[in-house]
C-alpha cells in the first residue's frame, strides 16, 4: 500500500546549470557576507532537508594581496531564517579546498564561500564551485507495484524459444484481452506462469517515482525496465535508504533477502525529453 515517506538520497544531478531541479547557478544579485561583497550560488529550487554536501572550491587571487592561508566560512541560506555559518576552514596556499560536511536537515536556497572577515581592499579574489554531493530528504508518496501486467516464462518468437517477461493476450469474442494469469500444462499438471512485479511511469520532465518492494523469499531478482521512450534511471536502496546499486542502472540482478524492505527509485534524467517505461521485477 502506498504511503508518504521522507526519502533520503543523494540527488543525482547536483551540478551547475539551469535544467536540473536542484542544480545551481550564480546569483544575479550581489550580497554582503562577513563584510565581503559576493555573488552566492542559488539553487534552482529549494533543496529539502539537506543533511550533507560536498563542494569543490577553487579560489584565485586577483588583487595585490593574498586571501590564502586565511580563515574562510562556508555558509548556506536557510529558508525562512537567513544565512547560517556551517563550516570554517583555512584556505590552503593553492586556493583549492573540498567542503565535505553535514548540514542539520535545513531547507536551503543558496550557498556562499567567503573570508571570515573582510581581508582589505587590496585583497580581491575570484571563485569557482562544483557541487559533487547533495544528500537530501524529500517527501515522497510511494507507488504500489502491480502484479499480472507481465508474466515470466518461455515464449516462442521468430528465433525459437526464449525466456523473458511478456504480456499475454487471449481472443475473447473477437476482442484481444490481456491475461492476468496463464496456466501451462507440465506433465499433466497445470502450473501458473510466474507474475512480474511492475510499475508504469510516464514523465514529461525531471521527476521521480519511488516503489517499495519486499521479496517473499531470499533469491536473485532481476530489476529491469521495458523502455518505451526517453531516459528513466533506476536506483536500488535498502530500508535505511542506503544505496545498494552502484549508481543508476537499466537492468541488473541483485541478491535480495526475503521479508526485507527495499526502495526502488525511477528518475527522469534531467536532460531527457518525455520519457515512458515499465519497471519490471522478477526471479530469473
Amino acid at each position: 500500500m502506498s504511503r508518504t515517506i521522507s526519502f533520503k538520497y543523494d540527488y543525482p544531478y547536483c551540478g551547475y546549470g539551469e535544467n536540473a531541479r536542484y542544480g545551481n547557478q550564480w546569483s544575479a544579485s550581489r550580497t554582503t557576507l562577513n563584510g565581503c561583497y559576493t555573488y552566492p550560488m542559488v539553487f534552482n529550487n529549494t533543496v529539502p532537508g539537506c543533511s550533507h554536501i560536498k563542494i569543490e572550491v577553487e579560489v584565485e587571487n586577483t588583487g595585490s594581496g593574498t586571501v590564502f592561508n586565511r580563515s574562510w566560512d562556508f555558509m548556506v541560506y536557510r529558508q525562512s531564517y537567513g544565512w547560517v555559518d556551517i563550516h570554517t576552514f583555512t584556505m590552503p596556499s593553492d586556493g583549492l579546498y573540498t567542503i565535505d560536511c553535514d548540514i542539520p536537515n535545513y531547507n536551503i536556497t543558496q550557498f556562499a564561500v567567503v573570508p571570515s572577515s573582510n581581508p582589505g581592499s587590496s585583497r580581491t579574489w575570484s571563485s569557482w564551485f562544483g557541487v559533487e554531493q547533495l544528500t537530501i530528504s524529500e517527501s515522497v508518496t510511494t507507488t504500489d507495484l502491480l502484479a499480472g501486467e507481465f508474466l515470466y516464462g518461455v515464449f516462442p518468437n521468430r528465433y525459437g524459444l526464449t525466456k523473458y517477461p511478456s504480456e499475454a493476450f487471449v481472443n475473447i469474442g473477437g476482442t484481444l484481452t490481456k491475461a492476468k494469469d496463464v496456466l501451462v500444462n507440465v506433465n499433466g499438471t497445470l502450473i501458473p506462469l510466474p507474475k512480474v512485479y511492475s510499475g508504469y511511469f510516464k514523465s514529461p520532465s525531471e521527476q521521480m517515482k519511488v516503489y517499495e518492494f519486499t521479496p517473499s523469499e531470499t533469491a536473485n531478482y532481476m530489476i529491469t525496465q521495458k523502455r518505451i521512450s526517453g531516459d528513466h534511471e533506476i536506483r536500488l536502496y535498502d530500508s535505511n535508504f542506503n544505496p545498494i546499486s552502484n549508481g543508476y542502472f537499466y537492468s541488473q540482478a541483485f541478491a535480495l533477502t526475503g521479508g526485507s524492505l527495499y526502495y526502488i527509485s525511477v528518475t527522469h534524467y534531467y536532460y531527457a525529453a518525455e520519457s515512458e517505461s515499465w519497471l519490471q521485477i522478477y526471479k530469473p
